[in-house]
């Protein structure tokens, strides 16, 4: 086997290992991502030089501020935007909720890490909804059982995601109360963290 295009449902494999980049463990994460690489995808395999130090323990705040994905920066080819995009949001949003080992004094801290990664998200165009993943990344606890949840592709069309995120605004409250109490605390606790960072923006 020269590749994973060449195995049984490759598709469905790829689209798991992209689910795993969100795993706050950076190790599967890493691990996932080395999967998606094998891919050779073409909106990522330019930037992985940008996007593997990500997972890096130390590496993380270097690598946003080295990695522009404002629409301004012409680092990022704009074909390659609507793909990589999602992609990125997971890793990050993986690494947000990682508590990592650091002293509150480490620049590895979670409060240190939080700040610098909603700060590399307020960059991104909200013109063209490219923030809308991150939202969904943040409400998708909250989004009801019988929206159809079917991804074509690693990534998710883009109505279809804006659809996903309105729906989380209509659950029931027979819907709420089995979502863990802790996952609610943790989403307000998220939401006044990408207030105080991003602003009202957020909507």
């Amino acid at each position: 086997v020269k590749g994973p295009q060449q195995l049984f449902k490759h598709r469905t494999l790829l689209q798991m290992f992209v689910s795993f980049l969100s795993n706050p463990d950076s190790k599967l994460a890493n691990l996932a991502l080395s999967c998606v690489l094998r891919y050779k995808l073409p909106y990522l395999t330019p930037y992985a030089e940008h996007v593997q130090p990500m997972l890096q323990k130390e590496g993380l705040r270097e690598a946003l501020t080295k990695f522009d994905l404002s629409e301004e920066s012409e680092l990022v080819d704009i074909s390659h935007r609507l793909d990589l995009i999602p992609i990125v949001t997971r890793i990050l949003f993986g690494r947000f909720l990682s508590r990592g080992n650091g002293a509150k004094s480490s620049k590895d801290s979670p409060a240190a890490r939080r700040a610098a990664i909603l700060s590399f998200f307020s960059g991104l165009g909200e013109r063209n909804g490219e923030i809308n993943y991150f939202i969904y990344m943040m409400v998708r606890a909250f989004i009801p059982l019988e929206m159809n949840m079917v991804i074509h592709g690693p990534t998710m069309p883009r109505e279809h995601l804006e659809k996903m995120i309105e729906s989380s605004g209509c659950i029931s409250s027979n819907a709420l109360l089995k979502v863990p109490i802790k996952r609610q605390e943790g989403f307000l606790n998220l939401l006044y963290d990408v207030i105080v960072q991003i602003g009202y923006g957020i909507k």
